[in-house]
């Protein structure tokens, strides 16, 4: 509807343009080298009769298309954004998922000269991967579990402090990196190669094929941690981008298994102090809005006896 009146406006001040050039050209064998502006007027007779009636005819037809179509366009404008809408965030989603992924498809060769590859550590579907990784302060390389992205959202349900929402820490993690882990800084304001709105639309792909968490009613504290917790810190707790959790690393960090039930419930906060010596860096997520109670005590109690 809006595009058709938008059509008959221009086709309308299209029509006047001509008239005006046929007006122009069908005086042009006037010979007279006097300018119009300088030649005498039209005498009252005229101008209150014919020219006048035309004048009138003129000014009421524009006033009456103008009285239909700007109230006709209004009323069509709420829709028509919503419709921008929907079609920029849907624009947003294609090059989130192109930009997310492989430069050359693994099983049709095909090539994506937008893909930054984050697929090769998250996994093409976003469900996890492992990466080779060098630790900056032992120097030591291993292979490590990569965090599957199906249900990040859920597990920064509560964000740290200082974020408004999950979406938020989320974009900033990926723009500033993982200081002293695999993941490195991706945002241009930081030295990677992203521009705000790759990041955006990266972003709101991940957003858009979030999952809810699903965990086995008979579920055992070590298959819970297998599929939450070894992202971080390695299978069987043996570390990762998260600190070990074997040899009993835990229970000396957390002689109080209320404290430790407590930390795993609420996540770190960054800079803030845990457990008897440890301190934050806000990656460990809340897992208290994806985990029941129930849950969370038997990770616990797995963490406990490694």
């Amino acid at each position: 509807m809006g595009q058709l009146l938008i059509a008959v406006l221009v086709g309308g001040i299209a029509a006047g343009a001509a008239l005006v050039v046929l007006r122009t050209r069908s005086g042009s064998g006037n010979k007279s080298k006097v300018p119009p502006a300088l030649r005498p007027a039209d005498i009252d007779a005229v101008l209150e009769s014919s020219r006048l009636t035309k004048i009138h005819g003129w000014g009421l037809a524009l006033t009456l298309f103008f009285a239909f179509f700007m109230p006709a366009y209004w009323v069509q404008e709420p829709q028509n954004r919503l419709d921008n809408e929907i079609e920029f965030a849907e624009e947003s989603l294609e090059r989130g998922a192109e930009y997310y992924a492989l430069q050359t498809d693994q099983q049709t060769g095909a090539h994506n000269a937008k893909g930054k590859e984050c697929a090769r550590c998250h996994g093409v579907g976003a469900e996890g991967g492992t990466n080779e990784f060098l630790n900056p302060v032992t120097g030591t390389r291993s292979i490590i579990n990569v965090p599957e992205l199906k249900t990040v959202f859920s597990r920064y349900e509560t964000p740290p402090a200082g974020f408004k929402d999950a979406k938020e820490f989320i974009r900033e993690t990926i723009e500033r990196g993982r200081p002293g882990t695999d993941m490195p800084t991706w945002g241009a304001d930081y030295g990677g190669p992203l521009t705000v709105q790759e990041l955006d639309d990266i972003v709101n792909w991940i957003e858009s094929i979030q999952e809810t968490p699903q965990v086995g009613a008979d579920a055992t504290g070590d298959q819970i941690f297998s599929q939450f917790c070894s992202a971080c810190h390695g299978i069987g707790g043996a570390g990762g981008s998260g600190p070990s959790m074997q040899n009993g690393a835990t229970v000396a960090q957390f002689p109080d298994v209320e404290d430790h039930t407590a930390f795993v419930k609420a996540g770190s906060q960054a800079g803030q102090p845990y457990g008897t010596s440890g301190t934050g860096t806000g990656a460990m997520p809340t897992w208290g809005g994806t985990l029941t109670d129930e849950q969370i005590q038997l990770v616990v109690e797995y963490e406990r006896s490694l």
